[in-house]
């Protein structure tokens, strides 16, 4: 039982942590985005092509979503 609390208490803490991460990068990725709008298209290169166009927040999303996991490799 003592095994299983001590795993459940990592978990929750790599939980949190990641979290904590998410929202830290996904600031910086929203404030980037933001002001990368006012930026021509053909100055973002990570902008997406085709006739689908996110929200900057759907673009921040997607750019944490990109870069968070490779913290915790």
């Amino acid at each position: 039982m003592t095994a299983l609390n001590h795993t459940s208490q990592f978990v929750a803490a790599e939980r949190r942590q990641f979290r904590l991460i998410f929202g830290i990068a996904f600031v910086v990725f929203l404030t980037i985005t933001a002001f990368a709008r006012l930026l021509p298209r053909r100055l973002r290169p990570w902008a997406p092509t085709g006739d689908r166009r996110l929200s900057f927040i759907a673009e921040a999303r997607a750019l944490t979503n990109t870069v968070v996991p490779f913290a915790f490799l």
